[in-house]
């Protein structure tokens, strides 16, 4: 069976829930219809059979998990990496801490307990990265914290950042708006994650969907795409996951300036709340208390979108089934593969997350490596482009560099 790429890796994927309330009132929370698959505590269910299906189905090599929602606790995802340590690794977040707060059992919360909780994960090695919220995100969203301003968030970025940096992890960004539901008055996101990658270079900075649709405020849907486009492809810490993204996110990034080398391919997998639909075939709903929006003007680039069900008229809140993202994803990197290079989708599909992750790949040589015009100023930072330590079924030769400039906008000595 032909596969996408060399070494696939799904770089966003949840299979530790099917994303049902947990505890005595959640029976009570759907007849009232308070339940959303997102705000309250669900229960822990180990969705792995379904999803390495479709890893073989599709190709995907590698999968990184990510705890998001309440109740899926660093635990549950270590136990999916442990029972399964060829395909899956894990990020650590601090989902005990907001679970107890969600609880009402810490009344008293301070940023340091959710910081005190990752470094703990993190000091076993069991995780790779941070994410996909960090500290104190979904605390602050759901009300149980005043929200802080934007120099307050700066200066906790800067705490999450050094944590990042001191076990060599890189860390997530998922600071914007939910389905239109958990948008931040006090900072806008693009501007927070310009300012945090600038104050700390050394961190890798994971931008979650990778501004995967525009801000629904927005003037100019693809204007505001390109600007913030451009101002990541300024920032070479920062990498964004391409999970729904269109061919016209593609095309946008790459001509501002982005490369292959800072993005990274990952489907927000498993039974989120979430669907796949083609546009102007739903109905939109407002409902003033949560700002559901009315305006599909941001969509009108796409054909295609995943959104969250509680969105739309005649949508259940949490599917009954597992969306396809494999499938609707792959085909998207097959349109984009009609005009990138095949080296340029290697690195997409799995050689940045190797890299970024330390992910063991089977043979040397199978990513681009010591290429200007893919890596930009950088190229010489990115040979080799994978450790010998990482490599399963290594070999004594190394190809060397040759001894001569490219272009003198790249090299200096």
């Amino acid at each position: 069976m032909r596969s996408i790429a060399r070494f696939v890796v799904d770089t966003h994927s949840h299979i530790s829930t099917l994303y049902q309330p947990k505890g005595d009132k959640s029976e009570q929370l759907r007849k009232e219809g308070k339940w959303d698959g997102m705000a309250h505590e669900v229960e822990a269910f180990d969705n792995s059979a379904l999803a390495l299906y479709d890893m073989d189905r599709y190709g995907v090599d590698m999968a990184i998990l990510l705890p998001s929602m309440t109740g899926t606790y660093n635990e549950t995802q270590l136990k999916i990496v442990r029972k399964h340590p060829d395909r899956f690794r894990a990020c650590c977040s601090d989902q005990m801490t907001a679970t107890k707060v969600v609880r009402g059992e810490i009344t008293d919360w301070k940023l340091q307990m959710s910081l005190d909780e990752i470094e703990a994960a993190l000091k076993t090695g069991d995780f790779v990265g941070i994410g996909e919220f960090v500290p104190g995100l979904n605390i602050y969203r759901y009300g149980y914290m005043p929200m802080p301003d934007f120099d307050q968030r700066v200066e906790e970025w800067d705490a999450f950042c050094e944590l990042a940096v001191k076990y060599d992890v890189p860390v997530h960004f998922h600071e914007f708006n939910m389905f239109f539901r958990l948008g931040n008055p006090k900072w806008h996101h693009a501007k927070l994650l310009e300012t945090v990658a600038s104050r700390n270079p050394k961190a890798k900075i994971i931008f979650n969907h990778g501004y995967k649709d525009p801000d629904l405020n927005c003037k100019d849907p693809l204007e505001s795409m390109k600007e913030v486009y451009t101002m990541v492809a300024a920032h070479p810490n920062v990498y964004m996951e391409t999970g729904g993204w269109c061919e016209k996110n593609f095309e946008i990034a790459f001509d501002s300036g982005v490369r292959a080398c800072n993005l990274m391919w990952g489907h927000d997998y498993g039974n989120v709340p979430q669907h796949i639909y083609r546009k102007n075939i739903l109905d939109y709903r407002y409902d003033s208390k949560i700002g559901i929006m009315t305006d599909a003007r941001v969509f009108e680039y796409r054909k295609t979108d995943s959104q969250f069900g509680s969105g739309y008229k005649g949508l259940p809140t949490i599917p009954t089934y597992q969306p396809d993202f494999y499938g609707w994803g792959m085909r998207t990197i097959d349109r984009v593969g009609e005009w990138l290079t095949q080296d340029e989708i290697n690195l997409i599909m799995g050689g940045t997350a190797a890299r970024l992750y330390k992910l063991p790949v089977p043979q040397p040589r199978m990513f681009p490596e010591a290429r200007p015009d893919i890596f930009g100023e950088n190229w010489r930072d990115m040979y080799p482009l994978i450790p010998d330590e990482q490599i399963q079924n290594p070999d004594p030769f190394r190809i060397p560099i040759e001894k001569k400039f490219f272009d003198d906008d790249f090299t200096s000595d």
